[in-house]
């Protein structure tokens, strides 16, 4: 039985729905990968991106960047390279930091070598605990601009200072700072030089300590008031107790202008008045120096100081009184004898050539006046200073013991020596050691008054 074709148009229908459903077929996936497919490329490979950003930052700051850090640090000089700046800021900027080694207030001697490098300089600085990084300390040469420039000599330097102060330092430039010193009442010339030791001054103490000890004719000569003073003498006794604010660095913190300030201070306070008083007491300025220090280790009490003053001057100016002989017989002048011998401070002008040993680090740590164990006559001292021997040598010492106060030595310019008083011993009015004395004109009511001390201070 046979069909019968369809029309035409039919087939042509059927044909092309036929194609449009392979079409479809055939499209549809395409389609479908068309929009899925670069959407899971591009994650893939965000994802390799980051997992490899991932393994090289992991890499780099925990195997690499700890070797690139140790390599600057073994060569500190390469901070001056902006690649290895900026590195060092991302990794580490702590090291960089302009802080001091630590708040420990002590004293430094480095001697920087003639054709030092600026690397070298750091590594020595290390060493002493004077910086905690050298790459600290390079990285402030570099920011100030002071690459191998810095000085040869030797300084002073403390830990408290910042690298930046230390580069300034060792060009001796001031960097703004000041620090205070005070010289107490009665201190020996070693106790002066102690006490700006133990300040943040980076002047060198060994030379400041030399030209107090035997100042050079140029510095002499600027100061009226040391026309007369004897040859090879120290300064000692021209020292004014004062506090005074001091520059840290810099050409007025330097060794001969601090000895210069302090003179200057010195003759600023010694007034025409005083001049005149000491003149009139028949005294040169250099001896009534010296009985002002006698008065300062002695004296307590401000209104009192002018009879103590009388004491000594009555004493010297009268060699032939057969009560006193010409004899001072004062305690601090034997302590400083004493001390002297015994301690032997290196460049003490009393002392054999070569003789001192005790090193100007060592003088802030010495009881220079400590209490005697023998009555005075009995205290012996070293043949070349004898001279403080004030209970058998008559006269005054060779020169001054300790520093006066201005007041000491106007007390010695107004003292009422028409008094005539030539003892004192202290007293303890009430039962109670105050620092008062009993004064007397004769040996008998001397003799008195020792009595009448020993009894009030009994159990004292």
């Amino acid at each position: 039985m046979s069909r019968r074709p369809a029309p035409m148009g039919e087939y042509e229908d059927r044909r092309n729905a036929r194609i449009r459903r392979l079409r479809e077929q055939r499209e549809g996936p395409v389609r479908r990968r068309r929009r899925v497919e670069p959407l899971l490329l591009v994650a893939w490979i965000a994802g390799s991106i980051a997992l490899l950003a991932f393994l090289l930052v992991f890499g780099f700051t925990t195997f690499f960047a700890p070797r690139v850090m140790a390599w600057v640090e073994d060569n500190p000089g390469a901070i001056e390279h902006g690649l290895v700046e900026d590195f060092v800021q991302w990794y580490n900027p702590e090291i960089l930091a302009d802080e001091a080694a630590s708040s420990e207030q002590r004293r430094v001697t480095i001697t920087v070598e003639q054709g030092a490098t600026d690397t070298s300089i750091g590594q020595l600085l290390l060493e002493q605990g004077l910086i905690k990084s050298e790459i600290a300390f390079q990285y402030a040469v570099i920011t100030s601009g002071r690459e191998g420039t810095l000085a040869a000599g030797v300084f002073d330097l403390s830990p408290t200072l910042r690298p930046s102060q230390i580069v300034a330092a060792l060009q001796g430039q001031a960097f703004g700072e000041v620090t205070s010193v005070t010289i107490r009442e009665g201190l020996r010339l070693e106790e002066v030089v102690a006490a700006f030791a133990a300040s943040e001054m980076t002047m060198n103490m060994e030379e400041f300590a030399a030209l107090l000890q035997a100042p050079p004719a140029d510095i002499l000569n600027e100061f009226d008031f040391l026309a007369d003073l004897p040859a090879g003498r120290s300064l000692e006794g021209y020292i004014l107790p004062e506090t005074l604010e001091y520059e840290i660095s810099g050409e007025n913190a330097k060794p001969r202008a601090v000895v210069r300030r302090l003179l200057t201070e010195f003759g600023a306070s010694l007034t025409q008045e005083i001049r005149d008083g000491i003149a009139a007491k028949g005294l040169s300025i250099d001896e009534a120096v010296i009985i002002a220090s006698i008065v300062e280790r002695e004296a307590v009490i401000d209104e009192e100081r002018p009879r103590i003053a009388a004491v000594y001057t009555n004493r010297f100016l009268q060699p032939e009184n057969p009560q006193t002989v010409g004899l001072l017989n004062a305690d601090p002048t034997l302590q400083y004898g004493l001390t002297t011998g015994e301690q032997r401070p290196v460049g003490h002008p009393f002392l054999s050539e070569g003789g001192g040993t005790l090193a100007v680090d060592e003088w802030g740590a010495v009881n220079w006046w400590p209490q005697l164990q023998v009555s005075g006559g009995e205290v012996p001292l070293d043949e070349s200073l004898l001279g403080f021997q004030t209970y058998t040598r008559p006269g005054l010492p060779p020169m001054p013991i300790a520093a006066p106060r201005i007041g000491s030595i106007q007390a010695v310019a107004t003292a009422p020596l028409e008094e005539g008083y030539l003892f004192f011993v202290a007293g303890c009015p009430n039962g109670t050691r105050d620092g008062s004395h009993y004064f007397s004109t004769t040996l008998d009511e001397h003799n008195g008054n020792i009595a009448r001390a020993n009894e009030e201070c009994a159990g004292q």
